[in-house]
């Protein structure tokens, strides 16, 4: 019989996971508990295990196929994992002036994973944790959605929305014009999607103070994503996951937005899997 048990945070969502250890090989039943938790609580986190970097995407695969991701970045990936493009390093470590993962120690702002499919989930893993900040924050963007005045509703009803890439008014294009955001290159997904195992409708938001809904006029496009998203920040929508040593979170892209503080002191170096998704529906 497992012994995996599962405590909610009491917040809108997330919850620990216990009694597993995710470097272990799995039974069905185990497996079949894990993605149940992450399906019903949107975040699960595991504190105190450690994982190589095959235990890794081993475990990843509970949550749906583990995609290749050969970004062009500038840091020294070959220095911290074997498996470039399936693993991501995301740390502020230096190694001969050059880091060795991605996002270093700033701050990001809330957003969602686009590739530009979006992503199912993310699974992050903690092998050195900062002395203090850089802790994640996650919205339920479901909870965030029920919670909308009708009329807002209404108004967003069958929107589409562009996810910009970028998070001021212009961006600027291969060529080095400057164009508005209205001409994003960023995907096209509906404003409100149906979540494509649960069934459940969640608002589907790109970066914070970035996005332009789709045949609206720039400014009214703003108007609306700002009231949007002045629900979606309500501290009863929100919980935050306060990093340890040896952690995993997990978190479903599809019905949430996350952002990250900034690395107030010390060494962080997390291994970050993707897992795939489906095209978003109504």
């Amino acid at each position: 019989m497992s012994n995996i048990t599962t405590t909610q945070t009491g917040a809108a969502l997330g919850a620990a996971v216990s009694g597993l250890d995710p470097s272990a090989a799995l039974s069905e039943d185990e497996k079949a508990q894990v993605r149940q938790a992450f399906l019903d609580h949107k975040v699960i986190f595991i504190r105190g295990q450690q994982m190589s970097d095959p235990e890794l995407l081993e475990f990843s695969s509970i949550f749906g196929e583990v995609l290749y991701d050969p970004r062009p970045v500038d840091y020294h990936r070959e220095l911290d994992t074997d498996y470039p493009g399936l693993i991501d390093v995301v740390s502020n470590i230096e190694v001969d002036g050059k880091p060795i993962g991605a996002l270093g120690t700033g701050e990001a702002v809330w957003h969602t994973d686009t590739m530009p499919m979006p992503n199912g989930a993310l699974v992050l893993h903690g092998l050195e944790v900062p002395d203090a900040g850089a802790n994640t924050r996650f919205i339920n963007t479901a909870a965030a959605y029920r919670a909308l005045p009708e009329k807002l509703k209404e108004t967003i009803d069958r929107k589409i929305v562009i996810h910009g890439r970028k998070n001021y008014n212009l961006v600027v294009g291969e060529d080095g014009e400057e164009f508005d955001r209205s001409q994003s290159p960023g995907p096209w997904v509906p404003l409100v999607r149906r979540h494509g195992e649960t069934g459940e409708q969640a608002l589907f938001l790109g970066r914070q103070a970035d996005g332009y809904i789709v045949g609206l006029p720039l400014e009214e496009s703003d108007a609306i994503l700002e009231e949007v998203w002045s629900y979606v920040l309500k501290d009863e929508f929100r919980w935050e996951h306060e990093w340890q040593q040896g952690d995993t979170v997990i978190w479903d892209n599809r019905c949430t937005v996350h952002s990250r503080g900034a690395v107030v002191a010390g060494r962080r170096r997390m291994h970050r899997t993707t897992v795939s998704g489906e095209w978003p529906s109504w």
